[in-house]
């Protein structure tokens, strides 16, 4: 990072607002320099300096085969070419503020996978883009039959690609993906308070905005509001208590449901597909799940008027607990899937022999899990006033009974291996190319973090 300051000083950038710092496991991080207000400019870096796929397709090489890929392809192959120019590229300067590797687990083996990502989501969605990045440079091979092998082959490609994921960042103004020098030293943060980096069109440079007053030594981050499991997989570092992060629960409307096709065409006109992705947090969950399920449960055409996705309404007491239910038995579920809690994630950080990926994946399985317990605390606090009534004799009968056995049973079976293992009795506690970082839409386009929570 010496050379690059030094480069970026040399062309006039002021580095005068942040500093470097470094923590004890290596991990570069940025602070305020001085005391600096909301809205204020932190950093400007001339557009020149910055690398985009226009570089890449004006670099000889590379330039031909680059034509018609998307930016972060056309990115990665141009890192590789500068790179092979070792101090003869004009690019060295930016060059040395990256890694040579970044480790995710788009580049883990499938065993270290299934054994350190287990019960994970991020474990199959790696394995589909790992497998979409090679089926990329098996398009690419074809053209770049004249390329040094030793040099432009599967394997850097691949490795090229995670830098760049790690360190391009988008550049809404400008619509374009760029490789920015100084920005690999500050750390990306999915609280609305951290800084934006953006392009400032009269200025022809990018910039980094601060979103809140800063005081000395305050650390300044960069805004990145993807989950957990897109950063992890991208950046290969996992935020802990990720104000953006959320897990995804799919519901459904069953096909052999009588009212199916007039549930079908409320959910279309609504907005919605089936099945739809919605997210859990750990604060919970947003209405329009539990108003989807609402309503894939009603078996009388009656209750359809009682629908409602931007309000909290329970159609019935009985259908209110079936829902209920059915999540809760899905949150146990995956739980049950991590095959061990989060005292256990807790416990395996404080290892020092922990290799730093077996570490990135017990932060995200650690993280996924409170999000998992989350949902279920609020699932049952919802719960809690329909599970009975109080009757004359004092006793509670619950007013659910037809389900009440089914879903004794649902509640059951995750408990069983808990007794065996002795390891699941604290599972709610709660202690202790672009499209890759957009989610599913939900209702007319809205993202669905920005769904309504029912508390």
């Amino acid at each position: 990072m010496g050379a690059t300051r030094a480069w970026l000083q040399d062309k006039g950038v002021s580095l005068t607002a942040i500093q470097s710092e470094k923590s004890k496991d290596g991990t570069l991080w940025a602070s305020a320099a001085t005391n600096i207000n909301n809205d204020e400019v932190v950093l400007r870096i001339p557009g020149d300096l910055c690398a985009t796929a226009a570089d890449a397709a004006g670099e000889p090489t590379i330039g031909a085969l680059v034509a018609g890929r998307g930016e972060l392809t056309s990115l990665a192959l141009w890192l590789i070419a500068e790179r092979q120019k070792g101090d003869a590229t004009p690019w060295a300067p930016l060059l040395a503020s990256l890694p040579e590797r970044v480790d995710t687990p788009l580049m883990w083996t499938e065993e270290q996978r299934k054994e350190w990502l287990k019960g994970s989501p991020v474990a199959q969605q790696s394995r589909d883009r790992e497998r979409q990045l090679r089926a990329e440079w098996q398009q690419l091979y074809q053209a770049a039959a004249d390329l040094p092998p030793a040099v432009y082959n599967e394997e850097s490609f691949l490795a090229a690609m995670c830098v760049v994921l790690a360190h391009s960042v988008y550049l809404p103004s400008a619509e374009c993906f760029a490789m920015v020098p100084a920005l690999s030293g500050l750390r990306r943060s999915g609280s609305a308070s951290a800084a934006v980096v953006d392009y400032d069109i009269p200025s022809e440079s990018v910039t980094i905005t601060a979103s809140r007053t800063y005081r000395l030594g305050d650390e300044v981050a960069i805004y990145d509001g993807r989950p957990n499991g897109e950063l992890c997989m991208a950046t290969g570092v996992v935020q802990k208590n990720n104000p953006a992060d959320y897990l995804t629960i799919e519901a459904s409307l069953v096909a052999a449901d009588r009212l199916y096709s007039v549930k079908k065409e409320i959910l279309e006109g609504s907005g919605f597909t089936t099945p739809q992705e919605f997210p859990i947090t750990v604060d919970g969950m947003p209405v329009q799940l539990l108003s989807y399920m609402r309503m894939a449960r009603i078996q009388d055409s009656a209750e359809f008027a009682k629908v409602s996705f931007e309000k909290d309404i329970i159609i019935t007491p009985s259908n209110e607990y079936e829902v209920l239910q059915l999540l809760l038995a899905d949150c146990r579920d995956r739980f049950t899937a991590y095959g061990d809690n989060m005292e256990a994630d807790v416990k395996a950080l404080q290892r020092k022999d922990l290799s730093p990926p077996e570490r990135l994946a017990t932060q995200l399985r650690l993280e996924e899990k409170r999000i998992v317990a989350g949902t279920m605390d609020a699932v049952r606090r919802r719960l809690d006033p329909i599970r009975g009534i109080p009757t004359k004799s004092g006793a509670l009968q619950d007013p659910n009974q037809d389900f009440l056995e089914m879903f004794q049973a649902i509640e059951g079976v995750p408990q069983l291996p808990g007794k065996l293992l002795g390891g699941f009795k604290r599972w709610a506690s709660g202690e202790d190319d672009p499209d890759w970082g957009k989610k599913g839409k939900g209702k007319k386009g809205q993202s669905i973090r920005d769904m309504k929570r029912p508390w």
